[in-house]
């Protein structure tokens, strides 16, 4: 039996286990948070801080392959432990995707389309910095943040100087940041790529993405993109793959738009972020494809074949975050009333995740609906979130 080990024990590691376990591997997770719901699915559960490589070469030694199932995962410690070469994808994809400096180097070097950037590690270069650059822009911590977090956008020097005033001026300070140049965006998409060790590679289909308030709100399969654009994104996705030699996944977030700064500007396409590891567009996967995201995972882990994943019909599928205002909506900290299921013919899925404390804009399940187009997708998804919603005394969403 191979054991593949886990490090994070959010929602992507639980469904993560339970596709290697569906493939016969024992799956030890290692996580800071005792609570971290992916410890549940565990043969083996490990909770210790990142900085404890003791427990870390625990783990290392006691598994065949390790991954992680999110790429802010310190590497201080992990870089103390012997055995990397079991690590997929490797410390070197981990440390270029977790810093949006490194990231924007990465892409600039190989040639792969992206935003007009600058970088700094200094917040007092912030200012020289951002009147050579221009504004307005957008300013984002080159380490940490997500779902919005760590973000801003600046459209005056009297906005940055009232920024560096304000406590976010720590977060700037502690890993360093980059400005971007704001475009116009027509569509956001995710591409999500599955590498073997031989280099052997297949992508997804192109995932659309809509956003509310900077969290994911709704992904839908297929993307409503020109043919040219869709191989240009998806092509984009497997050079980013190969330029970094992923042994394992790597998800290309995109954005198609126009530049402001380039007039006139033809809509293009943008590298915007990469994330070595299962992702929140790509749950769509577990029923809009012939294997999911998961799957794929595993089988790069375990050494098995894969094969071009499709659709595995017409029409369009959907997915929808379900957030921690849901439950507050309910008036519940606990089970969530689906009995709303009884009238939603087109669900396909629900996946809660089990986590412990419900708060607002926090990931907490996602569902899955199919309809005949991508409007009457997106509608039976919104739809049934709508009506989980007003099972509670708080009102609909």
């Amino acid at each position: 039996m191979t054991t593949v080990g886990v490090l994070g024990g959010g929602q992507l590691g639980a469904m993560l286990a339970s596709s290697l376990q569906d493939l016969g591997a024992d799956v030890h997770v290692f996580d800071p948070d005792p609570n971290a719901p992916a410890l549940r699915r565990a043969a083996r559960a490990v909770t210790a801080p990142w900085s404890d490589s003791a427990r870390l070469q625990d783990l290392f030694d006691a598994c065949d392959v390790v991954t992680y199932e999110f790429e802010n995962v310190e590497t201080e410690g992990l870089a103390r432990v012997s055995g990397l070469a079991k690590l997929a994808p490797s410390l070197d994809v981990l440390r270029t995707t977790q810093d949006r400096a490194f990231e924007k180097e990465f892409f600039r070097s190989h040639g792969l389309p992206h935003v007009a950037f600058a970088a700094g590690r200094d917040a007092d270069d912030l200012r020289p910095v951002a009147r050579a650059f221009g504004l307005p822009a957008i300013l984002k911590t080159a380490r940490g943040g997500y779902d919005g977090k760590g973000q801003w956008k600046l459209a005056s020097e009297a906005e940055l100087e009232a920024l560096l005033a304000s406590p976010a001026r720590a977060a700037l300070e502690s890993g360093g940041w980059v400005l971007e140049e704001p475009i116009e965006i027509a569509l956001e998409a995710s591409a999500i790529v599955a590498r073997e060790r031989s280099g052997d590679e297949v992508v997804f289909p192109l995932f659309e993405n809509v956003h509310r308030d900077h969290v994911l709100d709704v992904t839908l399969v297929p993307a409503r993109l020109p043919e040219d654009l869709e191989a240009e994104a998806k092509s984009i996705a497997l050079a980013a793959a190969r330029a970094l030699g992923v042994t394992g996944l790597l998800t290309t977030e995109l954005f198609v738009g126009r530049s402001t700064r380039h007039r006139p500007a033809e809509v293009r396409v943008f590298t915007n972020e990469l994330a070595p590891r299962p992702h929140n567009s790509g749950h769509v996967t577990r029923k809009a494809c012939t294997y999911s995201q998961f799957d794929a995972l595993a089988r790069v882990l375990l050494g098995i074949p894969l094969v071009p994943p499709r659709l595995v019909s017409a029409g369009a599928f959907c997915m929808a975050n379900l957030l921690g205002e849901v439950w507050q909506a309910q008036g519940t900290e606990g089970r969530l009333d689906l009995s709303a299921w009884e009238g939603s013919p087109d669900l396909l899925e629900v996946v809660l995740y089990g986590k412990s404390g419900v708060a607002t804009k926090r990931k907490m399940g996602h569902l899955v609906a199919r309809g005949a187009g991508a409007d009457e997708a997106i509608a039976a998804a919104r739809g049934f979130r709508r009506a989980l919603s007003r099972r509670g005394p708080q009102g609909s969403l």
